[in-house]
């Protein structure tokens, strides 16, 4: 083991003041170049994000796709909504035509029964 005390070290220029510029340069290079690998891993990401935004929307363009499903939500609810009526009053015409045809039975039951 060499023991790096007194003039040995001195004469390899090594002090601790030099060992902490050099640690300090160290750490500095490796956060500079993890800093630089984050950034290009970051402008990559974005770049993919914008990349499937142009992708998904028709010419690129948000707002009007947005109003394409808001349309498409409109017309499905109105479609929805003349569905519930036209239902709503197929029930309301059939009930009404039990309602007759109870009446006219009973109306014919008691004309059968006043001619016994």
């Amino acid at each position: 083991m060499t023991n790096y005390g007194g003039p040995e070290r001195r004469k390899h220029g090594i002090t601790e003041d030099r060992v902490q510029v050099l640690i300090q340069e160290a750490v500095s290079k490796a956060l500079a170049a993890h800093e630089q690998h984050l950034t290009t891993h970051m402008d990559n990401q974005f770049k993919a994000l914008r990349q499937t935004i142009t992708d998904a929307f028709p010419g690129g363009d948000p707002h009007g796709h947005r109003i394409a499903h808001e349309k498409a939500i409109a017309n499905a609810s109105w479609w929805d909504k003349t569905k519930s009526d036209a239902f709503s009053k197929l029930t309301a015409a059939g009930l009404w035509a039990i309602v007759v045809f109870l009446c006219v039975a009973a109306w014919e039951h008691i004309k059968a029964e006043a001619k016994k």
